[in-house]
């Protein structure tokens, strides 16, 4: 199998890792760098000093896009800043490959359209990377959530935080793409994102959001460093809020969905591995203690690969990438003209 690695900073060497391990020699990789950043990543994210990724995974690297897709990749992994996730998805599909697209989408909708109408019209699977999906205690909320056994729903909490200083100890965070609005930078599209995608996974499309975000703190960035949003839900789960938190400022990292039901409520730590379940006088923990982050990244590896093998649409679908976007957009629209906004403003 030949794979073309659009990007390779450090999530695109997560799943170049997690490829080769899995694969072995049945992989070869070609790669697309633009930058042409000679950085080595370990699982840890430091930086492995005097060792060249080219060499140790014998890619083979281009500078240009048209030329690395002339070599025939089966699959493309387009893991590049944010605002070129469109175009480079769009090339590869257009050639003849199968994608992995890197959440989120893209930071405006912008030639989305264009790539679900080509990626239908020439029968390719895009995969849309949200790995937390895969994480167990969202697994069993979501198991929790769909048997319904605990009445209907009140309320949803949803927070994530982490701190953006040192996210990426090996850069100065203000020249990474989520510090930067001309790369698809900002909270919400670089981290909230995911919260969002497991949001409507779990509870339904919202209707509608009133959002406030912005900058509030000292980071000096042009993109919005905070964002508290309710979303409203009205579908098959009920009637219901949720509200949803994300900032820039956060440590240690937080990360957690809770949800208020008539009889009990449950809540989801996605940093602490632990799902808790309550029912009137009696709490229940879950914890996951032999949990893996990487193991997440591993399984959707494995889902996108038998999705491309048996020629099936994902679990996943580009459809349901797009919905996360425009939450998120609708989220910025909100904020900026100080208002409710319906998520069906936000078309294609």
């Amino acid at each position: 199998m030949k794979v073309l690695m659009i990007g390779l900073g450090s999530i695109g060497q997560r799943h170049l890792r997690n490829l080769t391990a899995y694969l072995g020699e049945e992989v070869t990789f070609l790669a697309y760098r633009v930058r042409g950043q000679q950085r080595t990543f370990a699982d840890n994210m430091q930086i492995r000093e005097g060792v060249s990724l080219e060499e140790e995974f014998s890619i083979c690297s281009f500078s240009d896009l048209d030329k690395a897709l002339a070599q025939k990749p089966e699959i493309v992994y387009v893991t590049t800043v944010t605002g070129q996730h469109i175009p480079c998805a769009i090339k590869a599909v257009q050639a003849g490959c199968d994608v992995f697209l890197e959440k989120p989408v893209s930071h405006d909708l912008e030639g989305v359209k264009e790539l679900i109408e080509i990626a239908k019209e020439q029968k390719r699977v895009v995969f849309v990377g949200f790995q937390n999906r895969y994480h167990p205690c969202l697994k069993r909320l979501k198991e929790v959530v769909s048997a319904k056994q605990l009445g209907a729903i009140i309320s949803v909490q949803s927070e994530m935080g982490e701190r953006l200083t040192t996210m990426h100890a090996y850069e100065n965070y203000a020249d990474t793409y989520m510090a930067r609005r001309d790369q698809g930078g900002g909270v919400i599209l670089n981290q909230q994102i995911h919260e969002l995608d497991y949001i409507q996974w779990i509870f339904g499309e919202p209707v509608s959001v009133v959002s406030f975000n912005g900058k509030n703190g000292t980071l000096q960035i042009d993109v919005e460093d905070y964002c508290d949003s309710i979303y409203w839900v009205n579908g098959q789960m009920g009637s219901f809020p949720i509200y949803a938190h994300a900032d820039f400022f956060q440590y240690p990292p937080k990360r957690r969905c809770k949800v208020i039901f008539e009889n009990g409520w449950a809540e989801a730590d996605l940093q602490a591995a632990v799902f808790t379940l309550g029912q009137g006088d009696q709490v229940t923990k879950e914890e996951f203690t032999g949990f893996q982050r990487n193991q997440m990244f591993i399984d959707e590896m494995k889902d996108f690969l038998d999705c491309v093998r048996d020629r099936r649409q994902t679990a996943f679908t580009l459809d349901e990438g797009v919905v996360s976007l425009k939450m998120a957009l609708a989220a910025k629209k909100s904020a900026k003209d100080q208002r409710t906004v319906m998520l069906n403003e936000v078309k294609l």
